[in-house]
């Protein structure tokens, strides 16, 4: 045996004792049922000896009892590229792929067992695995083109901020194919946009319970954490992925990227570089995470260095082009508008959504009896849908009159300056509208309003804002005296 000496003046030695003890140590504790403490005793011998089959099969086994069976079959993979004459990673790659329904994949693998290994000790079970497979395909058919055709429908409407269609497809779709856990992870990036969050993370247990050590699972737990302010119990949670090493770079970068959200520069720049070697550009946002945690780690000039590339001017090219209309936060901050904010901000969300004017404005509007019991938001959404239906009954005539003097202010006012949630110019508006104001002329209002929300900034002549919609200037004057009242008596003036 060799000396202690001589594994001191054998690096690799020393390194190939590490792992044949994490490898027995990771051995006894899968088969006493230590799961956990397995998969990182064996994630170690993996790293320390990443060409050693013996280790990665036994690795791949645990990952999979564990219920990682895409890291298990990463693993596999690589079992396959180091030694092609390996068929025991093929036959447990049919079993895996089986097991998750992937039946075209399961039987590829066994078939390709059967060539290489006709009497081998998995023969008889990669036969009987074929013929099922068979069978199951000719019954399941349609039902995998429908699973296919529901998740890509879902997904687009995910991409263009349908909330709620995209709620419904994934529920439907869940209906159908209970076990398909893609759809749930789905389903709760959508309830927490919809402002669900409890719903959001009940949708996370269930992959979580149903399919232990889901990567993209606990990815989403995380980011939801961080987005709802509970930064510490993220990074508390984040400690799972510490060890977690996926062999495809698709599912590393879907952590290295959540660490990176989440704050964890340290881990997700030595992550994001890990990939950047490997020749990773699979994702658009990938140089943006790599230079956050670069300037978050100290790495300033590698993070500047991105600021001025092609890359990222085009990222700001694209963002810049983006229509708004169909991005995900801004419906997600409508709708979470309606439930958490004000009545004033009610107001100001329901004629944005109003302009939307598209089924899932309506849907959004739909539940403002839920969120307030005012009369005046209540009428004013009321008018609103009967018009996006093209609907012309008048509900309520002051509030028909608000509204045509909103839209009679607007033309004079640019979509920048009011398209934005922090805007005073509909902020205005609604506290008018919840003081009782008339809205008698609706030209001398709308002169008003444009007025007040010039004043504060280049500032308009009166004069001015009564030739837009040819009114007085004495009759301006007065509503404006009057609105100057009723927002602000103590700076009334004019």
């Amino acid at each position: 045996m060799m000396e202690l000496t001589e594994y001191k003046a054998d690096p690799f030695a020393i390194t190939t004792r590490q792992a044949e003890l994490f490898y027995f140590r990771g051995r006894k504790a899968h088969r006493e049922g230590r799961l956990e403490e397995a998969v990182y005793h064996l994630d170690e011998a993996t790293t320390l000896q990443p060409e050693d089959v013996r280790y990665l099969l036994r690795y791949a086994r645990v990952l999979f009892e564990t219920g990682e069976i895409n890291h298990a079959n990463d693993v596999l993979k690589q079992v396959r590229t180091l030694d092609k004459s390996n068929t025991e990673s093929l036959f447990y790659l049919a079993n895996n792929y089986a097991h998750v329904s992937l039946y075209e994949e399961a039987k590829t693998y066994a078939l390709e067992y059967l060539s290489c290994a006709p009497n081998g000790k998995h023969a008889e079970a990669s036969a009987a695995l074929v013929e099922l497979i068979d069978l199951e395909q000719e019954m399941e058919d349609d039902d995998e083109d429908e699973l296919i055709r529901l998740h890509a429908q879902a997904q687009r409407q995910i991409d263009k901020g349908m909330l709620f269609a995209a709620q419904e497809t994934l529920e439907s779709l869940i209906t159908q194919y209970p076990t398909f856990w893609p759809a749930y992870n789905n389903l709760a990036i959508v309830e927490f946009y919809l402002g669900e969050n409890d719903r959001a993370f009940a949708s996370l247990e269930q992959v979580l319970d149903g399919n232990p050590g889901n990567l993209h699972a606990l990815c989403n737990t995380l980011v939801l954490l961080h987005e709802m302010g509970q930064d510490e119990e993220a990074h508390r949670l984040s400690q799972k992925l510490e060890h977690v090493r996926a062999v495809n770079l698709e599912t590393r970068y879907k952590v290295a990227s959540t660490l990176a959200i989440i704050g964890r520069h340290d881990l997700a720049y030595e992550e994001l570089k890990l990939l950047e070697r490997r020749g990773y550009r699979g994702d658009p946002l990938f140089g943006h995470w790599l230079s956050i945690s670069a300037f978050k780690t100290g790495h300033i000039e590698e993070a500047a260095a991105f600021l001025q590339s092609k890359e990222a001017k085009g990222m700001r090219e694209e963002q810049e082009a983006y229509d708004i209309r169909h991005n995900l936060q801004f419906r997600s901050a409508l709708i979470q508008a309606l439930k958490t904010e004000d009545d004033v901000s009610r107001i100001f969300t329901a004629l944005l959504l109003g302009k939307l004017n598209d089924g899932e404005a309506k849907l959004a509007l739909s539940m403002m009896p839920e969120v307030t019991d005012h009369p005046d938001v209540l009428l004013l959404t009321e008018q609103i849908l009967h018009e996006m239906n093209g609907e012309h009954e008048v509900v309520d005539a002051r509030i028909h009159r608000a509204l045509m003097t909103i839209r009679l202010a607007e033309r004079y006012v640019s979509d920048e300056e009011r398209m934005s949630l922090e805007g005073d110019f509909y902020e205005r508006f609604a506290r008018l509208v919840l003081s009782g104001e008339t809205f008698e002329s609706i030209e001398q209002s709308a002169a008003a309003l444009i007025y007040l929300f010039h004043d504060v900034r280049e500032g308009m002549l009166i004069e001015d804002c009564a030739t837009l919609v040819h009114v007085s200037f004495d009759e301006v004057a007065a509503t404006i005296r009057s609105y100057q009242r009723l927002l602000n008596p103590a700076r009334a003036k004019c």
